[in-house]
């Protein structure tokens, strides 16, 4: 079942089936104004991985967001290609420090923190 939208603008617009990982019932709000060339995003399984980090001495832990996103460009459009958000915020809230990343450049950030991790672990003497 698709989600039909009514734009306050045109006549109602039944959105394009989303990717298979999309996990959103509904991309509007019932209560939000659409515009018909409106965009949105299709958004995937959200993972939070906890660091030691504290932005503030007393605040919240900060967390590494990772998703997957497509941007639709207008309503009536196709799901453009998937990417990878990677988003720093913190336990309780969620930032303007993000980016998005192509498969392939998720793959070089994935093999970087993995290279680094084997080095910063067998400088301390641990596995690796």
């Amino acid at each position: 079942m698709t989600e039909l939208v009514q734009p306050w603008d045109g006549d109602p617009v039944r959105l394009r089936p989303c990717p298979p990982w999309c996990t959103q019932g509904l991309h509007f709000a019932d209560d939000e104004v659409i515009h018909a060339e409106d965009g949105f995003h299709h958004c995937g399984p959200q993972v939070a991985v906890p660091t030691s980090f504290r932005m503030l001495a007393n605040g919240p832990e900060s967390v590494v967001k990772v998703s997957l996103k497509a941007w639709v460009s207008r309503l009536n459009a196709e799901p453009g290609p998937g990417h990878v958000e990677v988003q720093f915020a913190t336990a309780e809230y969620d930032t303007d420090v993000y980016t998005e990343l192509t498969p392939g450049q998720a793959r070089a950030v994935a093999s970087a923190l993995l290279q680094l991790a084997d080095t910063a672990e067998r400088a301390e003497g641990g596995p690796g």
